[in-house]
């Protein structure tokens, strides 16, 4: 009887825990993905920008990118939650409105800011695509526009996020698209709750988000390898070591990296 109250909560955490495929092909996944496309700031081509997504495109190289949202409500291709390093626009990019984001060139390039609209045009299919939407103020907005622009993609794509409550939106009003749970290790980031840090930092959120794959910051990565035991789908991000990737890549299924030659 004591075994079966030691095991039964370490089952119940698995079960809770682990990421589900629920039928869905995720083999397009495998393999090395471009963080933000394949750029070199050395050679001008900047972070989420056409011309590292075209590079990515031309290697033949999945695109991870990140999603915001302007003030007049378009999603846009960006990282940052302000335009201060990408822009040069000191200001919180839900308080620009796309005509003022777009007249701004992308870091030290002739590049401009893309649209969701204008970025699947560009890629039509021919890689793959991890979507990171960013958490904002207005998480079930932006999962509602990126939703209704995704729905006429025919390409290969998963939504992905540190948020819950966003994959959660996603897992009840578009449950046929592909989700994962980004996962990063912040038990000692004190802005949280203890009970918030474990649960973010070991996906106990799960049975809420229900993601049908995990990716993992690459350093927490091993805490994660068990899944793969049962078929799970494990990825990991952002490596920019070479070594790594060669010790490391029979372990994962997919690999985001930058500034690395694969």
């Amino acid at each position: 009887m004591e075994w079966l109250i030691i095991i039964t909560p370490i089952i119940l955490i698995i079960y809770l825990s682990f990421p589900h495929r629920e039928g869905k092909d995720l083999s397009w996944m495998k393999g090395y993905c471009a963080h933000r496309g394949l750029h070199n700031k050395e050679m001008g081509v900047e972070e989420n920008s056409p011309s590292a997504f075209q590079l990515a495109i031309d290697a033949g190289l999945n695109i991870e990118m990140d999603i915001r949202i302007t003030k007049d409500g378009h999603p846009i291709v960006f990282h940052d939650g302000d335009g201060l390093r990408m822009l040069n626009i000191d200001e919180n990019i839900e308080r620009l409105t796309l005509e003022e984001v777009q007249l701004a060139t992308i870091g030290n390039s002739k590049d401009h800011v893309l649209t969701l609209v204008e970025f699947l045009d560009m890629v039509s299919g021919k890689v793959g695509l991890i979507i990171e939407i960013k958490a904002t103020s207005q998480n079930e907005r932006v999962s509602q526009l990126c939703a209704e622009i995704l729905d006429g993609y025919t390409g290969d794509f998963s939504i992905c996020s540190f948020r819950p409550e966003i994959l959660h939106w996603f897992a009840k009003n578009r449950k046929h698209f592909i989700r994962g749970q980004l996962i990063e290790n912040i038990l000692d980031d004190k802005r949280h709750s203890w009970m918030v840090r474990i649960l973010q930092s070991f996906n106990g959120f799960a049975f809420h988000a229900k993601p049908n794959y995990l990716t993992v910051e690459y350093r927490h990565a091993r805490l994660f390898s068990w899944i793969r035991i049962f078929h799970g789908f494990l990825c990991v991000w952002t490596i920019r070591d070479k070594n790594w990737i060669d010790k490391n890549k029979q372990k994962v299924d997919a690999i985001i990296f930058e500034n690395v030659k694969i």
